[in-house]
């Protein structure tokens, strides 16, 4: 930790430190006894529900600096987060294109080939809801890991509340900004509620151990803003999301350039919840959103085949994204001891591209190219999807609870323009009708211990890229296939789940199997082009285990969250391996300590953060190089580290969060190749008036 990053800590610590109001209480610390609706679109415990799911509250997020939204998740077991350039989340080794991303039950639909990104400030988060394994009964098409249900908050209980947030991150030189004003005022017969969030991230390249990891730098802008009005049973909202987002991806490779210049969202949707309307309707809700995304990728890579030939290929491309949305549901109860869920969905996404690339050969040294060709390509594609679904909860008895769901999904797509080099190519489409299904099964003998045991079903239709497009990627021309059929999956889970006497365990069995994977495949080994197809299966167990135990006397809890996962893939030519890329370990495991001295109360963090090494082998049974130029390959080891963090809440309304990260100065690398941070620090306060 260097003396500019303590300094710079010192001085935001004396500059927040010299206002003063009275201070809010705090929330009750998270307990399996919080109410989750993700899981089965019911509300119900988590200790009873019957999948697997984690909920990160307004007490957790408070006491984590939110350097993103990604950490905030980030030690949820069966969680691996790539923070390399733009966040990123792979849940039980399924990658961030097989994991859903939703905000206020909202879908985020992403048509690129890296999956959906987390495009939200944390300042503006009141809960996250995790859940892992398939989950597209409820949470609809991408849940075949998992899903990150991100809700924003409302207006504060009071006319009017200011809270500012300024926080800095050593390992980057960055920072983070935001400010929230909020507030509930009486209007008419009922009551409007209003919040209004902006927010400003920049972080330089990295420090690792090492070095500096260059490029790595990234930021970001944000405003988000919600209206509701509530009178009696009815309440209807406006929701508004503005986030701009720009990154460098590091390769560790100079000869490889990745920047993401822009990653823009434009969302704005509409909302109704009505509860208690009938004696067996207790809640209906609608929304409607409509969001656009724009974005600027630049790709540049020289390569050297047989050291005697100099390959640079030169890639852009410009995507704008429009999707439409809305969804209806209704939470029924026509009978005391049971409750059931029904909905419909719809999206409309369209995808307009403009790419170019330009590939040009030439002998080593030479002055001049062998040969130059550039491509201009134009697509504009749509896919829409309508699905409907159910969740029916029934009381067997007083300890023991069934749930059944099913889905329908009747998705189309059209690749409704398409040039090359200002030539048509011929349209083409792809339909597909799915139905899913899902059941569990609780039995609970008494309000602490509950067992559990659960099969659900998850479903990926391909994105356009993958249909329609082709892309020129690590210098590598991808084309799209139109006859591609969506990925699916089926996971089986048993559970138990005890919460009391200062006592909370939450463990985990799991079996997922998946086919259809869609990758893509080397067609032409003289230019190394490739197309889309569905080849790869995979097979994924293990156990995910969160347990701790409060010592009241002492002040201290002990407590692990840890993952233990295997995975199998088998490739198109029968090839299996084990080798995935994901670490068959990892977790944490640490000891938090209460104190309070004065006015003043917070809590001791002291943790060791670990993962095992990981290997990925392709096809050919190879550990396959990261890039064209094969400096490394897709290896990494073991790393563990050493970290403490503290909070502390004071009676003005002031609140810090100082995180010291990688204590021993480890040299490392995380499951996503990117280097990990040298000793740094993130130092976060909080003020609300």
């Amino acid at each position: 930790m260097s003396i500019r990053s303590l300094r710079g800590s010192a001085a935001l610590l004396l500059c927040l430190g010299l206002t003063a109001t009275p201070a809010l209480a705090e929330e009750e610390p998270v307990s399996l006894g919080t109410i989750t609706l993700t899981a089965t679109g019911l509300p119900v415990e988590v200790l009873k529900s019957p999948a697997s799911v984690s909920v990160i509250d307004g007490s957790a997020i408070r006491n984590t600096a939110p350097v993103s939204v990604a950490k905030l998740i980030s030690d949820v077991p069966g969680l691996q987060v790539s923070g390399n350039g733009i966040d990123r989340i792979a849940i039980r080794g399924e990658g961030a294109s097989r994991v859903a991303v939703l905000i206020d039950g909202q879908k985020l639909t992403d048509h690129t080939n890296y999956g959906q990104p987390l495009l939200i400030d944390p300042g503006s988060i009141e809960r996250i809801e995790v859940v892992r394994g398939s989950s597209s009964v409820i949470s609809g098409s991408q849940a075949i890991g998992g899903v990150v249900n991100i809700i924003t908050k409302k207006g504060a209980a009071r006319p009017f509340e200011l809270t500012t947030q300024a926080g800095y991150m050593s390992a980057t030189d960055g920072y983070r900004l935001s400010a929230t004003a909020s507030g509930t005022v009486e209007a008419g017969e009922g009551a409007l509620d209003y919040r209004l969030t902006l927010g400003r991230m920049s972080q330089d390249d990295r420090k690792s151990a090492d070095g500096v990891v260059s490029p790595s730098d990234t930021s970001d802008r944000t405003a988000s803003a919600h209206l509701g009005y509530r009178s009696g049973q009815h309440y209807f909202g406006l929701k508004l999301l503005s986030y701009d987002l720009s990154a460098n991806v590091f390769a560790d490779n100079p000869d490889f350039l990745i920047q993401m210049p822009k990653r823009d969202m434009r969302r704005v949707g509409v909302f109704y919840e009505g509860e208690n309307l009938t004696p067996w309707l207790r809640k209906l809700s609608f929304d409607a959103y409509r969001q656009t995304v724009d974005r600027s990728f630049r790709n540049d890579i020289t390569m050297y085949p047989a050291g005697i030939m100099h390959l640079h290929v030169e890639s852009t491309s410009e995507d704008e994204q429009l999707t439409f949305g809305a969804n209806l549901r209704a939470e029924m109860q026509f009978s005391e001891n049971s409750r059931t869920y029904v909905g419909i969905e719809f999206t409309d996404d369209s995808l307009t591209t403009d790419k170019y690339s330009r590939t040009t050969v030439r002998f080593r040294g030479a002055p001049f190219p062998i040969s130059d060709v550039t491509t201009l390509r134009y697509d504009e594609a749509t896919i829409r999807t309508t699905s409907v679904f159910t969740q029916h909860e029934i009381s067997l008895n007083d300890a023991l609870t069934a749930t059944f769901g099913a889905r329908w999904y009747h998705v189309e797509a059209s690749h409704d323009v398409a040039t090359t080099n200002g030539v048509a190519r011929a349209a083409t489409g792809n339909r597909d009708d799915q139905g899913l299904v899902s059941a569990g099964l609780v039995w609970y003998p008494d309000e602490s211990l509950a067992l559990r045991a659960n099969i659900s079903q998850g479903y990926i239709y391909p994105s356009l890229s993958q249909l329609f497009l082709n892309t020129t990627a690590g210098g590598t021309a991808i084309a799209g296939n139109p006859d591609l059929d969506p990925e699916r999956a089926t996971t089986f889970e048993i559970g138990a789940r005890y919460d009391a006497g200062g006592a909370l365990i939450d463990a985990t069995l799991f079996h997922t199997r998946a086919k259809d994977y869609i990758a893509s495949v080397q067609t032409d080994p003289m230019t190394r082009a490739r197309q889309y197809m569905n080849l790869e299966e995979a097979k994924s167990w293990g156990l995910e285990l969160h347990a701790e135990y409060a010592l009241p006397e002492l002040g201290l809890t002990p407590y692990i969250a840890a993952t233990a996962l295997r995975r199998e893939i088998t490739y198109a030519n029968g090839f299996s391996t084990r080798d995935s890329g994901m670490p068959d370990l990892s977790g944490r495991v640490g000891l938090r300590k209460s104190w309070s001295l004065g006015a003043a109360e917070g809590e001791f963090d002291f943790f060791l953060r670990a993962a095992s090494g990981t290997v990925m082998r392709g096809a050919d049974g190879l550990v396959a190089a990261r890039d064209a130029n094969a400096l490394k390959t897709n290896r990494s080891a073991g790393f563990g580290t050493l970290n403490l963090h503290t909070t502390a809440q004071f009676d003005n309304g002031i609140a810090v969060v100082l995180e010291l990260n990688n204590l021993t100065d480890r040299s490392y690398e995380g499951w996503d190749y990117m280097p990990g941070e040298e000793r740094s620090v993130n130092l976060f306060l909080t003020k609300t008036f």
